[in-house]
């Protein structure tokens, strides 16, 4: 069944459905050399054969895993973005480092050291790091949203930059990656506000 296709019983776009959750929650614990056929149907609970018939082969599914992962990433982005705007801009301004860790750190039910383990390990497929690529729009477009209702002159790309490379370096060195993140945001923040004159 090639990805232009859709399934047309309810049953068959749910079992559809979880194998592309199986394979993104897949991608995201062990990286994308462990999404395959066997796994993606044990995981999701059906037959081997299922995954066949949906999807043309591996790359398409990992293309499909990544796009649904990165859009759980914008998604909790645009969620805080959205609490963002209903705040008063001062409110916002004063909240701003932890409105940006929430929408760019993933949430405490995920192991940092595992969130950017998979991330490194998504170059090892093709479709998965242009699936990432293309999604990023919506969490830049998000993280945008949060910057302009605080009034902070930053762009969504030095936002996040500065958040990764908090937290992998606060994962190598052994400390906490909230606190570590939000200092060095703290100290961006400031710096780049004072050189535009806010």
């Amino acid at each position: 069944m090639s990805e232009s296709s859709t399934p047309k019983s309810l049953k068959a776009q749910i079992t559809r459905t979880s194998l592309v959750l199986a394979a993104a929650a897949l991608l995201r614990e062990e990286g994308p050399k462990a999404v395959t056929y066997r796994k993606v149907a044990k995981w999701a609970g059906v037959a081997s054969s299922s995954v066949g018939y949906y999807f043309d082969s591996v790359t398409e599914l990992l293309h499909e895993a990544g796009m649904y992962n990165i859009q759980l990433w914008a998604q909790r982005a645009e969620r805080v973005a959205d609490l963002c705007e209903k705040l008063e801009p001062e409110e916002c301004r004063a909240r701003i480092t932890e409105l940006l860790t929430r929408a760019c750190l993933p949430d405490d039910s995920i192991v940092p050291k595992a969130h950017y383990a998979q991330l490194i390990g998504a170059a090892d497929s093709s479709v998965v790091t242009e699936a990432y690529r293309k999604g990023r729009v919506l969490l830049d477009a998000a993280i945008a949203r949060i910057l302009e209702r605080a009034g902070v002159p930053m762009t969504p790309r030095i936002v996040v930059a500065i958040v990764d490379g908090a937290a992998v370096a606060s994962i190598s060195e052994g400390l906490d990656v909230r606190e570590t993140t939000g200092k060095l945001l703290d100290e961006a923040i400031e710096a780049y506000t004072k050189a535009a004159g806010c």
